[in-house]
């Protein structure tokens, strides 16, 4: 199966249930962050005493850079006691979170509750929902407070809304999450098997992005508490800061490994490798610092990204001017996102307002990334697979090359050798034969070197096809068999006629029989291959004298010893 089938088909069904979750967003509650009017005191400040303040109070303003923040807003036309309402919260994270409404008489009532309160009545979406009890009065006011918030959000995010609608937005938004979980489930399974296969180092800086995407969403979604009902808010918070941090510094690891070594700068390599490394040493100085940097820490901690989305930019342009097909991918997977995060970045840094339906937008082109950046990593994979097929295939044929004799198609000297000097001495062969066809230069001389080639190719084809007999050119016209029959000299002397009687066959151009001078001896136990090489010669030698076209053998059958009984 081609890889890019299952991620394609992800692909197809991913667009078409996000498609459709578009037309399913929460419903739209009735906002009370416009209206809201904050104040900033002490945390031994009780309503009464935040009241007697309220002329400080300033309108719009979303700082959080106090122990415990007040907010005031009238709701005389936004809760109607006749209806199942919730007050609408976003979570962060707090030490303790107060609500009280009052009256048309001037009566305030109400209660402070620990940060399990956002736990035990999470609502999918980083918010929770608390039931607005009015005891069927008119209210006319609705006063909140926060004991040091991390977000700003805590206030701006404030809404009204029915309760029928807080469910069906808790059905829809699960659904999302749940959904938007499988997209991210995809790309670990498939970079978990690239990796194991070929062992790339992107796919683990991507199966890193994937699973700091998967905590952002199972905190940020409000997952966590489903999964684990008793974690304080404190640590989901904290765990929804470090899974952001590990995606965007994956994200940039990624990069800078996916794309082809020679297509980036050195300046943009250290450039990403020095961004990723700032985010968590930004988080990890965030947590340190605790109510030290607090009311700045979304800031700095968002400022943190921009490092990061600067080098990805920039090198996605450089490195597409410079043809890399694997940042086509990149190209095409971020630019939604990084329009996303960076809108998502200055919504987060209070410079202005914007629908609560923007936060699904981040979810959507994040699922959108994965998906495509695991279709460019099965794109890379198969040209990273081609690639060392082919290395492998040329590595093959070089190593055949360089043991085989270019001419003849034999084994060369270096591969004879290696074949005898192997542990079991020429790997059980009986006999060495070394062969020196006669009178060669006479043929080249007559007849060409065309066809002097062709002659010592037919011989080289005789030896080749002998069942018993390892054979190989060590040289112009001079051969090596290495023998493995019960009785060598029998068989070099039917290879030295076969010679004389099929070349001539084979190279019609030959007015007389080629035939060859054979030199045998035995292999003994421990014997090199330049001792062996050494003795044949010497009956090779004896050969020619004799006339040629014959073999002298020195071979001798080994001696059976029978072991002595002792009585």
């Amino acid at each position: 199966m081609n890889h890019l089938t299952i991620p394609m088909r992800f692909l197809a069904m991913a667009t078409a249930l996000l498609a459709f979750l578009g037309t399913a967003f929460p419903a739209v509650a009735a906002p009370l962050g416009p209206r809201v009017c904050t104040l900033a005191t002490s945390t031994d400040i009780g309503l009464i005493s935040a009241l007697q303040l309220e002329e400080r109070c300033k309108v719009a303003d979303d700082s959080i850079a106090g122990p415990r923040i007040w907010a005031f807003s009238d709701v005389s036309d936004v809760i109607d006691p006749g209806q199942d309402q919730m007050l609408i919260v976003d979570p962060s994270s707090f030490d303790s979170f107060a609500v009280y409404f009052r009256d048309e008489a001037g009566d305030w009532s109400g209660h402070r509750y620990g940060p399990e309160i956002a736990t035990e009545n999470w609502r999918a979406g980083m918010r929770f929902a608390l039931p607005i009890d009015t005891g069927g009065m008119p209210v006319t006011e609705m006063a909140v407070s926060f004991d040091r918030p991390q977000l700003s959000a805590n206030i701006s995010h404030l809404a009204i809304e029915n309760a029928a609608d807080t469910e069906a937005s808790h059905y829809y938004t699960s659904l999302f999450y749940a959904i938007f979980i499988g997209v991210l489930l995809l790309p670990m399974v498939y970079n978990t098997a690239f990796f194991i296969i070929l062992r790339e180092e992107f796919t683990l800086w991507h199966m890193a992005m994937v699973t700091g995407a998967l905590g952002y969403v199972l905190c940020s979604g409000g997952f966590v508490h489903f999964l684990f009902p008793s974690m304080p808010l404190s640590l989901r918070w904290s765990l929804n800061l470090w899974s952001i941090a590990l995606a965007i510094s994956s994200a940039a690891m990624f990069f800078r490994s996916f794309i082809e070594p020679d297509k980036l700068s050195p300046a943009i390599r250290r450039g990403l490798a020095l961004s990723a490394a700032l985010i968590p040493i930004v988080t990890l100085t965030i947590m340190l610092a605790g109510e030290l940097l607090r009311p700045v820490a979304q800031n700095l901690f968002l400022l943190s990204f921009l490092p990061v989305m600067t080098f990805i930019t920039a090198g996605v342009v450089q490195s597409l001017r410079r043809g890399s097909r694997a940042a086509r991918f990149i190209f095409i997977a971020c630019c939604a996102l990084i329009l996303s995060m960076s809108e998502r970045v200055l919504r987060g840094m209070d410079l202005y307002e914007g629908p609560i339906w923007l936060d699904f937008i981040v979810y959507a082109t994040l699922a959108f990334e994965m998906i495509v950046t695991a279709l460019g990593i099965a794109d890379r994979m198969m040209i990273i697979r081609r690639q060392r097929d082919s290395a492998r295939e040329s590595e093959a044929a070089y190593e055949k090359l360089s043991r085989t004799d270019y001419l003849t198609g034999l084994n060369n000297r270096r591969a004879i050798v290696a074949s005898f000097d192997e542990a079991t001495g020429s790997f059980g062969a009986r006999g060495f034969a070394l062969l020196d066809l006669d009178h060669f230069k006479k043929i080249n001389d007559d007849h060409g070197h065309e066809v002097g080639d062709r002659a010592l190719q037919a011989v080289a084809a005789i030896m080749r096809d002998w069942s018993n007999i390892s054979a190989g050119r060590i040289g112009g016209e001079e051969f090596v068999a290495l023998i493995h029959s019960v009785d060598p000299t029998d068989t070099a002397e039917r290879l030295c006629k076969a010679i004389r009687e099929t070349v001539h066959r084979a190279v019609p151009e030959l007015n007389d029989p080629l035939t060859v001078s054979i030199g045998l001896v035995s292999i003994l136990p421990g014997q090199t291959f330049t001792q062996a090489h050494r003795a044949a010669d010497r009956c090779l030698y004896q050969a020619k004298e004799k006339g040629r076209d014959c073999v002298v053998s020195e071979w001798k059958a080994p001696r059976i010893s029978t072991a002595k009984q002792v009585a």
